[in-house]
């Protein structure tokens, strides 16, 4: 992270899987926050610990949290996490809203038989709490055994026709350092984003590169060639 940094890198999140299962993380993120130069230090979470973390995680110089919430079913919510409680991720949400984040997002994945009949429901629940939402289609990577993608796909030209029945969408003009599109709802705060990677394709505009926790850079999660900087740093 210093060294991206020092190389003119002005923003860096930390992902994962969930990088706030990691026993000493508010040890790196307190170094990683303290670097000069560093614009934003950002976060994306299921949300589990942000409870006990998210006052910590302010001071420590986190400026954006995104938390991957695809429903707001008990019953559903756990069979598309595997163990996830909602409950939790919810007090850990309404936590970081009360701890002063002014960039919290809501991630979620919509499925079509899945979740895509809560797709009004998560947008409501984020303009109850005056937070940001997207929505993602699902990236066609890695193997999955739970659905079939091909029946399981669905287009964020959907989901906002779906949305638009119930609140109309202005478009932001405006330029982001990521792949949302985002629009705005009259007489909200909340801004809604739509994240495109199948039906929009956003690669000519991509500007990250990701470290894995191997040491491995990689410029595409789509892509298997990468660098191995970990034997880099310990020549």
């Amino acid at each position: 992270a210093k060294t991206f940094t020092q190389l003119g890198v002005r923003k860096i999140r930390l992902t994962g899987g969930e990088p706030l299962v990691r026993s000493n993380v508010m040890s790196l993120i307190e170094s990683i926050g303290a670097l000069p130069g560093l614009d934003g230090l950002l976060l994306t979470t299921n949300g589990s610990h942000l409870e006990e973390l998210a006052i910590p995680l302010k001071k420590a110089g986190v400026t954006r949290i995104n938390i991957s919430l695809d429903s707001l079913n008990t019953d559903n919510f756990k069979q598309m996490t595997r163990t996830g409680d909602l409950a939790q991720v919810k007090r850990g949400i309404e936590t970081a809203v009360k701890a002063g984040f002014k960039n919290l997002r809501l991630n979620g994945v919509i499925l079509k038989g899945g979740n895509d009949d809560e797709i009004v429901g998560l947008l409501e629940y984020a303009m109850s709490l005056g937070i940001n939402i997207a929505y993602i289609e699902e990236m066609p990577l890695g193997e999955v055994s739970d659905h079939d993608r091909l029946e399981t796909s669905c287009s964020n030209d959907d989901v906002r026709r779906i949305i638009e029945t119930c609140y109309p969408l202005t478009p932001v003009v405006m330029k982001t350092p990521g792949p949302s599109r985002y629009y705005l709802i009259e007489s909200s705060n909340t801004r809604v984003g739509f994240i495109s990677p199948v039906s929009h394709n956003f690669c000519d505009t991509c500007n990250r590169v990701r470290v894995t926790v191997e040491g491995r850079l990689l410029l595409c999660l789509g892509n298997e060639d990468s660098v191995d900087l970990r034997s880099i740093l310990r020549s």
